[in-house]
C-alpha cells in the first residue's frame, strides 16, 4: 500500500491512526533491534516515504525520534526499577555501545543515566500533591514577559509541566520546560515568540514517578495549544488535557525528565554525592523554569 488516497476523510485519518499505532506497537515489542524506517513501513504498510509523513502527522514527531523517546522511557524504567548495569540496560533499548547510549540519555533526558537513578530514587514514593505544596511554598512571583495557560482540569495538588517548542526551530524536542503547582492559571517564562505547548498534567494522588517514569494510565492526563508570546506577555483560553493516547509518545521521554527530577529532589531531601551536578535551589523555583 502507497497511500490512502480515495477514500473517505475520516476512513483515511482511521487508516493512519492505525498504522501509526501499529509501528509504535512493533517499536515497543522490538526496543533491542537495530530498527530502520523501512521495517516499520513494512509493519504499516505503505511506502517508506508517506509512511515518515503519515507518521509524524499522527504523533507529532518523526518515527526516529519516537523511537528514541521510547527507548528512553523503557532505560528510565530499567535505571528505576532494576539493579542492571547501564551498560546491560543500553543493549536492552537497542544500543550497542554504551558510550553513545549515555550520550544520547544524558542529551535527550538531561541527565547521565547513573545520575537519574540516584535522584529519582530519592523520589520513590513521594505524591505530587506534596511536591506541589513545597513547590507553591517556595515559588517568587513571575515577570513579564509571561504566558499564562488556563487548564481547568488542574487542582492545586497537581504537577503541571509545560514544554515549549518554537515553530520555527523545525525541531521535535521542546526548547524550554516549567514544572509549577497544580491551579487553573499555570505561568511559564519564556521568550516572545511563537510556540507549540506540550502539556503533562500530574494528578495529585499519583507518585511523580508513577506518572512520569512508569507511565500509569491514571497517574497523567496530556494536552498541546499553539501559543503566541509577546512582550507584554499573553494568556490563552482553555488548555484540554485528555488521558494518553496509543499514539502519544512517552510523558517527557524527551525532555528535560532528569533536572526536573531533580529540580523536584530538592524540595524533599537534597541528595549530597561527590563529584554530582548542583541540584537546583529554592531560587530556581520561580516556577521551576528549565531552559
Amino acid at each position: 500500500m502507497s497511500s490512502t488516497s480515495g477514500g473517505s476523510p475520516y476512513l483515511v485519518d482511521q487508516v493512519r491512526k492505525a498504522a501509526a499505532a501499529q509501528a509504535i506497537d512493533y517499536m515497543r515489542q522490538h526496543l533491542a533491534e537495530p530498527l530502520q524506517l523501512a521495517d516499520l513501513a513494512r509493519v504499516a504498510p505503505f511506502s517508506p516515504f508517506y509512511f515518515h509523513r503519515l507518521f509524524r502527522d499522527v504523533t507529532t514527531m518523526t518515527p526516529a525520534r519516537f523511537l528514541a523517546a521510547l527507548r528512553m522511557a523503557e532505560a528510565r524504567r530499567l535505571l528505576l526499577h532494576t539493579n542492571r548495569t547501564v551498560t546491560a540496560i543500553s543493549r536492552c533499548v537497542g544500543y550497542t555501545s554504551t558510550a553513545t547510549f549515555t550520550t544520547q540519555f544524558s542529551r535527550l533526558v538531561g541527565t547521565t543515566p547513573g545520575y537519574f537513578r540516584q535522584v529519582a530514587r530519592l523520589l520513590e514514593g513521594h505524591c505530587c500533591h506534596v511536591l506541589a505544596e513545597r513547590l507553591h511554598r517556595t515559588a517568587a512571583g513571575v515577570s513579564r514577559p509571561r504566558l499564562t495557560l488556563l487548564v481547568p482540569e488542574s487542582q492545586p495538588g497537581d504537577l503541571v509541566l509545560v514544554g515549549l517548542r518554537g515553530k520555527e526551530r523545525g525541531t521535535d524536542v521542546p526548547t524550554a520546560w516549567t514544572v509549577a503547582a497544580g491551579s487553573s492559571a499555570v505561568p511559564v517564562v519564556a521568550r516572545p515568540s511563537a510556540y507549540h505547548a506540550q502539556i503533562v498534567l500530574a494528578r495529585a494522588h499519583s507518585t511523580l514517578l508513577s506518572a512520569l517514569v512508569d507511565e500509569e494510565p491514571a497517574g497523567y492526563l496530556v494536552g498541546t495549544a499553539e501559543v503566541e508570546l509577546t512582550q507584554r506577555g499573553a494568556t490563552i483560553g482553555r488548555v484540554l488535557v485528555r488521558p494518553p493516547r496509543p499514539t502519544d509518545p512517552p510523558a517527557l521521554a524527551i525532555g528535560p525528565i532528569g533536572r526536573i527530577i531533580e529540580t523536584l529532589a530538592c524540595l524533599s531531601e537534597p541528595p549530597r554525592w561527590p563529584g554530582s551536578a548542583p541540584l537546583a535551589t529554592d531560587a530556581a523555583l520561580t516556577p521551576v523554569a528549565i531552559a
